[in-house]
């Protein structure tokens, strides 16, 4: 029955029950009288069912409906409809939490969830292991309490999503985190940290390897190269059949110099996280600089422009700039044809300032960018390596540039050229 039909019934129920009342006091002669006991009559009954109604508001179970008909019977299978979805919601909600916290808890990450003032809500198994957290005594607390590390404080509050911070566990100096914020609910945070003491260990160990090893070579290829050096000089020597073994012979050792001497630069790059030199380098001089530098690494070299807008400086080290450029040139006019054209460019982007090569070479296919600051990865291995590459250039510029807290951006076309965008930011320029 639906809700109009049930008004319908019960105003019809009620002027029924005026007219009956009407006509037996017209029998009696007191009309007034019975059409009040009439309508007192309605207002016991009414005040009963809502007595019924309130005991059974106390558990609104479909199965103790109080049973009646009419108005009061659509009311109380109304509500017992409601109760019944509102029950099937709270037991929906009940199992998803459940799942939620089980799958949680199942994390091998540290999860824990802070209100906005910093304050633990929750923290899952993970938790209590890395950062010795405690429920009984930690829930409420304010996180950055139990670091000792300053920096937690200012990365709390900065909230900045998209950063990470490593810092050691708590009473556990051994054990290295990885830290990161995640957004959730009004305000609230969730606080991720990874156990990252086994990756810190084997980058260690490679890089120690990488150094080591690039050191002990760097003699002998010096002592092979010398010996090269003085056979081919050797006039003595003039069988022709040696002049192309000695030739290729040379190359190769000069190339495996070269990844030497850049797998040491990258080991003491790797070695510290930003530069610590504030030399103001003058970036318009440096630039003309390397262009008359690199007009000598092909017979045939394309042109080189040098285009100068901005008058800035960039505060680090200049021997470290000079070869993230040089890197980056040398590149754009290997790969570019003698009848076209490299530009060299400085200039302002708002607060920030952007140092460019721009070539009009054969171009990078799109699935080659996101890798093209791997070491030793190259787009076309066999002519990278007849141009003399080692595949090191872009692994070198991308830690130079974290070390000057800037940002290396590429964008690239086959057939239409590519653009190397090195983006400095307000904190690492000056006037």
């Amino acid at each position: 029955m639906n809700a109009r039909s049930s008004w319908l019934e019960e105003t019809w129920r009620v002027v029924l029950l005026i007219l009956v009342a009407l006509a037996i006091g017209a029998v009696f002669d007191q009309i007034l009288l019975f059409v009040l006991i009439a309508l007192a009559a309605y207002t016991l009954r009414n005040l009963y069912n809502l007595r019924r109604l309130a005991a059974w508001l106390g558990d609104p179970q479909a199965a103790t409906i109080p049973v009646h008909f009419g108005l009061w019977g659509d009311i109380f299978s109304r509500i017992a409809r409601i109760s019944s979805r509102q029950a099937q919601r709270e037991k929906r909600l009940t199992t998803l939490v459940h799942e939620y916290t089980a799958s949680t808890s199942a994390l091998p990450d540290a999860t824990v969830a802070l209100d906005p003032q910093g304050r633990i809500l929750w923290f899952n198994e993970a938790a209590s292991r890395l950062l010795g957290l405690v429920a009984a005594k930690d829930v409420g607390q304010p996180l950055q309490n139990l670091f000792r590390n300053p920096d937690i404080p200012a990365f709390l509050a900065a909230a900045d999503f998209s950063q990470t911070l490593q810092t050691r566990a708590p009473g556990n100096p051994e054990l290295h985190l990885e830290v990161r914020l995640a957004p959730y609910g009004e305000g609230q945070m969730l606080l991720l940290a990874q156990d990252i003491t086994e990756r810190l260990r084997q980058e260690r160990v490679r890089k120690d390897f990488v150094a080591n090893v690039s050191h002990e070579l760097r003699t002998p290829l010096t002592v092979v190269g010398g010996f090269i050096e003085n056979l081919q000089n050797d006039d003595s020597l003039t069988d022709p059949r040696l002049v192309r073994p000695l030739e290729l012979m040379s190359q190769q050792t000069s190339r495996m110099s070269r990844i030497v001497e850049d797998l040491l630069q990258l080991a003491r790059l790797e070695s510290q996280s930003a530069t610590t030199m504030r030399a103001a380098v003058d970036i318009g001089e440096l630039l003309q600089l390397v262009a008359d530098e690199c007009q000598g690494l092909r017979d045939d070299p394309p042109q080189i422009r040098v285009d100068v807008q901005s008058g800035r400086r960039v505060l680090g080290d200049d021997k470290q700039l000079h070869s993230a450029v040089t890197n980056l040139l040398a590149n754009a006019v290997h790969h570019t044809t003698a009848d076209g054209c490299v530009d060299l460019s400085w200039c302002d982007d708002g607060a920030d300032s952007l140092l460019a090569v721009c070539d009009s070479g054969e171009g990078i296919a799109a699935e080659h960018l996101p890798r093209l600051t791997e070491r030793f990865y190259r787009v076309d291995s066999g002519r990278s390596r007849e141009r003399g590459g080692t595949g090191l250039g872009l692994a070198i510029v991308k830690h130079i540039l974290k070390r000057h807290r800037a940002d290396l951006e590429v964008s690239s076309r086959v057939g239409e050229g590519s653009r190397f965008t090195c983006r400095f930011g307000p904190d690492q320029l000056i006037a």
